[in-house]
């Protein structure tokens, strides 16, 4: 994640990241199951590499995000 977070992030996009891995913690609290925080664009892929900003997270069950691996499909 550290080689993946551009210098350019605001205080806010630090804040949104934060906030995700609060909220996966407060899901899995809540409904008794683990969640994490997933990269749409998966940060070391073959084909794409994304990055790790807000713009590129979800918070997910860790069912579905281990089930999806490291791949993204591009048409």
């Amino acid at each position: 994640k550290l080689q993946r977070t551009p210098s350019w992030l605001t205080d806010e996009d630090v804040w949104m990241l934060e906030q995700a891995y609060e909220l996966a913690d407060l899901r899995s609290q809540m409904f008794g199951f683990k969640w994490h925080v997933d990269h749409v664009f998966p940060l070391q892929g073959k084909l794409v590499s994304g990055l790790h900003v807000p713009q590129n997270v979800q918070v997910i069950p860790a069912s579905v995000n281990q089930s999806k691996s490291n791949r993204y499909a591009v048409a």
